[in-house]
């Protein structure tokens, strides 16, 4: 496209929105949409989509007709992308519909195709396999998807029965249990003699009354415009593996930089929330583990604070604050849960993989609940520490799971701004939870809306003035 089409920073040209009918009668609906909004989200299994229909005459929901299931292709073209972006989707529901006048207008809700799949299929038969795996023969064997799937290779064999659960509802199971294949440490270490604790009170994690878990779990599955992603949550953070993709300024006065790239609105919806971290055992937990096939009762401590630094963070911050650890300093939730390893094993020996059983290491399945269920709840919900939302030029090429860079200005006094003139902890990179394109067709422009969120303070290029413990 010649560059003089384009004069805005946020302009784009639609080309054509195509709608096809069950029977495979196709129809071109550019002048009738008004508004198409695309969303993805890094929690969701599916992307969405909704367009805002201006019907004049042509009275398409009930000429084509539309009933649902229906595809819609939606092509544009924008500034500084060579390829087309083009969005394919089934229709899933019509709403708000009203007339007046001889027009009708009304939104048409729109779904990957995978996601109504979804709900046709229940699985059950055993599944067997590393989640990585499990998650990729899902979606080729019972969606059918043609999509691209990328995963983060993970560790452990896992074998269940889904109890005819969905594909989507399975892969979520999944997703707390799956510890990366480069995780820095899935050890765990027993406490010396009694672990149960013991006395009136609570011991404090350090006190040597508990077990030691360490390292850190969990995964995230995702759907965004590239395709299907089952991801290592420390892998999406870490800035080696998933380097920011974009920069943006909330000001570029006296900056060479593109107005594309130029923050219009910014709101900090999230920096602290010590309650419900504390009440999620965040920062610190105890699980009681009790195995019924040798009787053997464990208590295991997990804190952050030890574990931060085996973990993959986007700020610069050295270690657990120190604010957070003081509170930490006693379990701030207990859990509990029952560990099986002899449903898959039929020998003789015990299937335990632990020295302390007699194990032989010969189970194929042992079940590895000490190393995810304290590190995966505490990663998750460590991972929006701060949360932002940004709005900025439509920039369609970005996709959640990527991380941009954002520079917000040093609030202190322009004389002192010389040297450091962006905020040296809350600019910084940051990972893209949601994003919603929204298109104006009939003014050619659009904006794209992001949800931002990371887990610690500071810009990669200096350090964080956190304290921290």
């Amino acid at each position: 496209m010649a560059q003089e089409e384009l004069q805005y920073a946020s302009s784009f040209k639609p080309k054509k929105v195509i709608i096809k009918s069950v029977s495979g009668e196709e129809k071109d609906i550019t002048d009738m949409v008004m508004n198409f909004y695309y969303f993805e989200n890094i929690s969701l299994p599916t992307r969405e989509a909704t367009a805002v229909i201006s019907d004049s005459g042509k009275n398409l929901i009930a000429s084509l007709p539309i009933q649902g299931y229906e595809d819609i292709e939606f092509t544009i073209e924008a500034n500084d992308i060579d390829e087309d972006i083009v969005y394919k989707f089934k229709v899933f529901r019509v709403f708000d519909r009203f007339s007046a006048d001889r027009v009708q207008v009304y939104k048409l809700g729109m779904i990957s195709n995978e996601a109504l799949i979804n709900e046709t299929v229940r699985l059950p038969k055993l599944l067997t396999g590393k989640p990585d795996t499990i998650v990729t023969d899902l979606l080729k064997d019972q969606l059918q998807t043609e999509k691209s799937i990328k995963t983060d290779p993970s560790l452990f064999q896992v074998r269940f029965n889904p109890g005819k659960k969905t594909p989507f509802s399975i892969i979520k199971s999944l997703l707390s249990k799956s510890v990366s294949q480069d995780s820095k440490n899935t050890n765990t270490e027993s406490a010396p003699g009694d672990s149960a604790g013991g006395g009136g009170g609570v011991p404090d994690i350090d006190s040597g009354a508990y077990g030691k878990l360490g390292g850190s779990a969990g995964y995230l599955f995702y759907e965004n415009y590239d395709g299907y992603n089952f991801k290592s949550i420390d892998k999406l953070n870490s800035l080696d593996d998933n380097p920011p993709v974009l920069n943006i300024y909330q000001e570029n006065e006296g900056l060479e930089q593109s107005p594309r790239n130029k923050i219009l609105d910014i709101d900090f919806k999230q920096e602290i929330d010590l309650l419900t971290k504390l009440r999620m055992g965040t920062f610190s937990s105890v699980v009681c583990f009790y195995n019924y096939s040798t009787g053997s009762y464990e208590e295991f401590a997990f804190s952050l604070k030890d574990s931060f630094d085996e973990m993959s963070h986007l700020g610069s911050q050295s270690g657990l604050l120190k604010g957070q650890a003081d509170l930490a300093a006693k379990p701030t939730r207990i859990m509990s849960a029952l560990i099986d390893h002899e449903t898959w094993f039929d020998d003789k020996e015990p299937a335990s993989p632990e020295d302390k059983d007699g194990g032989s290491n010969a189970a194929e399945f042992p079940d590895w609940q000490k190393t995810y269920v304290a590190q995966s709840i505490s990663r998750l919900e460590s991972m929006n520490n701060q949360e932002v939302q940004v709005s900025i030029p439509l920039h369609p090429e970005l996709k959640v799971g990527e991380t941009i860079e954002i520079f917000i200005p040093n609030m202190i006094p322009s004389s002192d701004r010389s040297d450091d003139p962006w905020d040296p902890e809350h600019s910084g990179v940051y990972l893209i939870a949601k994003l919603n394109h929204a298109y104006d067709i009939k003014n050619l422009k659009g904006n794209t809306h992001l949800t931002l969120i990371r887990d610690s303070y500071g810009r990669r290029d200096g350090d964080s003035n956190a304290e921290t413990a």
